[in-house]
Parts: structure tokens; sequence; C-alpha cells
């Protein structure tokens, strides 16, 4: 098995509308061939949505208020797929988590548990409005007005404490997410290039 200090996890963070799942499609799309999975918070609960028992509907609920859950939620859609599924021996992307401090230090801790390196943050700045905006126009189901400003709301709570950690930490990455999402990932491309060298793939 190929030495898990030479795996990549890396976390795009940013607003809810930044467009994380899309960037993190182009980088899945460069990793594909070195082995990589996505591992993305939303997409899990989305499923977990549609289970007719309790935390179906409870998710059900709060994904539709906009709000957050809980921390133990989030690590538990990691490490089913870092236990059952054998993602730790692959290069993780993560969309969108963690969106704690309290996840972002659990994180680290599970990837020192592994021997891996520790996540890189790629932060996407789209500004509110514009976040706002994008949101609106996509017309998910849980993208009410009401629901959409309870996610812009708890980013500047809950997740800019967590860019702060990986700017003190020295991982932290930053693009401009107001661009096309062309634009916005060779941004990332470029910037995970200067940051990773040789260990990140070229086209």
């Amino acid at each position: 098995m190929e030495n898990l200090r030479e795996k990549l996890t890396i976390s795009l963070l940013g607003r809810s509308g930044c467009g994380k799942g899309t960037q993190a499609k182009f980088v899945m799309e460069r990793l594909k061939s070195k082995g990589a999975i996505h591992v993305s918070t939303g997409v899990l609960l989305r499923k977990l949505m549609q289970s007719p028992a309790p935390a179906g509907r409870i998710t059900r609920r709060i994904m539709e208020e906009g709000g957050l859950h809980p921390s133990w939620v989030a690590a538990y859609t990691w490490f089913k797929i870092l236990f059952e599924e054998r993602g730790s021996e692959r290069h993780l992307i993560f969309d969108g988590t963690p969106r704690r401090l309290w996840e972002a230090k659990l994180l680290d801790d599970v990837m020192r548990w592994h021997g891996r390196p520790l996540p890189l943050c790629v932060y996407i700045d789209v500004r509110r409005p514009e976040a706002m905006r994008r949101l609106l126009l996509r017309s998910r189901a849980d993208d009410t007005p009401g629901a959409i400003k309870n996610r812009l709301d708890y980013f500047q709570k809950d997740v800019v404490p967590v860019l702060q950690y990986y700017k003190r930490q020295k991982r932290f990455l930053q693009v401009d997410g107001g661009q096309s999402p062309e634009k916005v990932w060779h941004a990332i491309d470029a910037v995970l290039a200067k940051r990773l060298g040789n260990k990140w793939p070229r086209k």
C-alpha cells in the first residue's frame, strides 16, 4: 500500500453558493488517476433526508431551516467514508467541511492518527451579496430566502473561526470566487501547485 504520508487532504471552504461542489469536481478530475474521494457532507446529508428514520426527519428540518448540524453528524459522515469505504487510503477532497473549529481540530487528529499530512484549506472567497444572488438563482428545495440567510449568518459565526485557525496553522490558501468557475479552478490549480510542488499533479 502506498505510503499514507503522500496522500493529500484538501478542504474547500467558503460561503454557501461559492461553488465548492463545482471546484471539488475539478480537483477530483485532476487527482482521479492518483486515487481520490470526494467527501461532501451536504450530499451525504441530503441522502439522509430521504430516510424515514428519526435522523432523516431531523436532518430534513435542519436543512429546510438552513441550520447547522451538530459536529458529530458531520464527523459520522467522514468516519463512514474513512473506515467503511477505506477512504483513508486515498486523496481526500472535503467539500464544505469542517464548518466548526471543533471539527477542524478533530479532522487534524484523524489525519495524525492515520499518519497522513494535515489538511490544506482552500478558501473560495465570494462576498455575501453575490452568494445570496447565486443561491436564489439555483432554486434548490432548501434554498428558501430564510434558509439562505441562516446559512450565510452561521458562516460568519462558525466557519470564519475555522478559516482563522487554518491561517494560524499556515495551511490556508485563498482564491477569488467571484470569477467564472473555470477561472476559479485555474486559481486553485495555481495555488496548490505553488504550495505542494511536485506533490500536485500537473496537466
